[in-house]
Protein backbone atom coordinates (compact mmCIF):
# COMPACT_ATOMS: atom_id res chain seq x y z
CA UNK A 1 0.00 0.00 0.00
CA UNK A 2 2.85 2.38 0.63
CA UNK A 3 3.83 2.43 -3.04
CA UNK A 4 0.53 2.95 -4.89
CA UNK A 5 -1.15 6.21 -5.86
CA UNK A 6 -2.21 6.68 -2.22
CA UNK A 7 1.16 5.76 -0.74
CA UNK A 8 1.80 9.14 0.84
CA UNK A 9 -1.66 9.23 2.40
CA UNK A 10 -1.19 5.71 3.74
CA UNK A 11 2.23 6.51 5.21
CA UNK A 12 0.94 9.70 6.85
CA UNK A 13 -2.04 7.95 8.45
CA UNK A 14 -0.06 4.89 9.56
CA UNK A 15 2.79 6.95 11.02
CA UNK A 16 0.35 9.21 12.82
CA UNK A 17 -1.32 6.18 14.41
CA UNK A 18 1.96 4.53 15.40
CA UNK A 19 3.26 7.67 17.10
CA UNK A 20 -0.07 8.82 18.54
CA UNK A 21 -0.10 9.33 22.29
CA UNK A 22 -3.77 10.34 22.42
CA UNK A 23 -6.51 8.21 23.96
CA UNK A 24 -8.09 6.43 22.33
CA UNK A 25 -4.95 5.75 20.34
CA UNK A 26 -5.03 7.45 16.97
CA UNK A 27 -7.95 9.77 17.65
CA UNK A 28 -5.73 12.64 16.52
CA UNK A 29 -5.24 10.91 13.15
CA UNK A 30 -8.86 10.77 11.98
CA UNK A 31 -8.39 13.41 9.28
CA UNK A 32 -5.35 11.58 7.87
CA UNK A 33 -7.32 8.31 7.71
CA UNK A 34 -10.22 10.09 6.01
CA UNK A 35 -7.82 11.48 3.41
CA UNK A 36 -6.42 7.99 2.85
CA UNK A 37 -9.93 6.52 2.44
CA UNK A 38 -10.88 9.28 0.00
CA UNK A 39 -7.78 8.51 -2.04
CA UNK A 40 -8.62 4.78 -2.04
CA UNK A 41 -12.10 5.62 -3.35
CA UNK A 42 -10.55 7.70 -6.14
CA UNK A 43 -8.53 4.65 -7.28
CA UNK A 44 -10.88 1.62 -7.21
CA UNK A 45 -8.90 0.12 -10.09
CA UNK A 46 -5.91 -0.22 -7.74
CA UNK A 47 -7.51 -0.73 -4.33
CA UNK A 48 -10.82 -2.33 -5.33
CA UNK A 49 -14.11 -1.80 -3.59
CA UNK A 50 -15.38 -3.18 -0.31
CA UNK A 51 -16.52 -6.78 0.00
CA UNK A 52 -19.40 -7.72 -2.33
CA UNK A 53 -19.04 -4.40 -4.14
CA UNK A 54 -19.80 -2.38 -1.04
CA UNK A 55 -18.44 1.10 -0.75
CA UNK A 56 -15.96 1.29 2.15
CA UNK A 57 -17.65 4.44 3.47
CA UNK A 58 -21.31 3.43 3.21
CA UNK A 59 -21.17 -0.32 3.72
CA UNK A 60 -23.26 -0.78 0.59
CA UNK A 61 -26.06 1.56 1.66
Amino acid sequence: MATGPCGEEFKAAFSCFVYSEEEPKGIDCVEKFKAMQDCFREHPDVYGEGECGESPRTGGA
